[in-house]
Formats: C-alpha cells, structure tokens, sequence
C-alpha cells in the first residue's frame, strides 16, 4: 500500500471509515471498514476510534497522505479537530474537505435562492405529504399504480417524503 486516505463520516453517534489506498500499480481502491458506535461526536473520541481502527488493522499512521471529512467543527477545526490531531501526528495527511459534502451544500445552496427551484421542490413536498400521510389517498395512488403496471416496460413506484 503507497498510501492511505482517511474518509470517515458520522451519523447520530455512529462513525464510518472508509479507507482509500494505492497500490503498486497505482489504482485506485477504496474500502469500508467499519460503523462505529461512539459515546459523543468530539474530536478527541474520532480520533481514538480511527488510531484504534488503523491498530486493528496493522496500518500505521505514518502511511496516511490524505484525510476527508465534512465541514463540521469537530472534524475540521483548525485547533482541535480531527484534521488538526492527525496533521500534528502525521504532517503529510493533508485535510481535504469531503467533495460529496461540499456538492450537498453547494446544490442545497443554489436551491435555497432561486425561488422557482424552491417552490418546485416545497410544492413536490406537500405533494407527497398529501398522498403518502392520507390512507384513502395512498390507496388510490396503489390502485392507480397497479393498473399501471400492466403496462409493458412499466416498473412501481413508491411514494417517498423529500428530506
């Protein structure tokens, strides 16, 4: 292995790390390793559980040439967080900000101010709220799918609440 790329992301109190490597011929891998359960989300905890992963795995840190995270303080801090740690253990693993992250914020960005995607997307919820918390009308839309379904090339759609 060249090198290794941290990505580790969190939900709730669950960590997941990936690790990104080269090989020899210089491709590309990348792995899931692991969701972690941890009691709080501060840096000092994150980090105990990527050394602790890397331990386990026999990597050791002075492999690491890249980590990425999202934007969140704990994680990017430029004093005390998980960027910073790892960086002060191991200088050459530069912090990059999560490329999938910053395309979320970025389009939810762009939505936010231009108003006819706004409305579209508020008036396509409402629209699934209307159909999906009404029984009699989540029926119907069942009823209307399944004579749509005997159409040739035709496939079921559910009906799903935006986030």
């Amino acid at each position: 292995m060249q090198g290794a790329y941290i990505i580790v992301t969190f939900s709730y109190l669950q960590v997941v790390v990936a690790l990104r490597w080269v090989d020899d011929e210089l491709l590309v891998h990348e792995e899931f390793i692991g969701l972690y359960d941890v009691a709080n989300i501060e840096a000092a905890s994150l980090v105990c559980v990527i050394k602790d992963t890397l331990l386990r795995l026999n990597l050791p840190l002075t492999k690491i040439r890249g980590q990425c995270y999202d934007g969140a303080s704990n994680m990017s801090g430029i004093r005390n967080g998980v960027a910073k740690r790892i960086q002060d253990e191991e200088p050459r693993a530069v912090f990059t900000h999560c490329y999938g992250h910053a395309l979320s914020l970025a389009a939810g960005d762009t939505i936010r101010r231009n108003t006819i995607m706004k409305s579209t997307l508020e008036t396509t919820h409402e629209i699934t709220k209307l159909v999906k918390y009404s029984p009699r009308r989540e029926a119907l839309f069942r009823e209307i799918q399944l004579q749509d379904d005997n159409a040739p090339g035709t496939q079921s759609v559910a009906v799903r609440a935006l986030c």
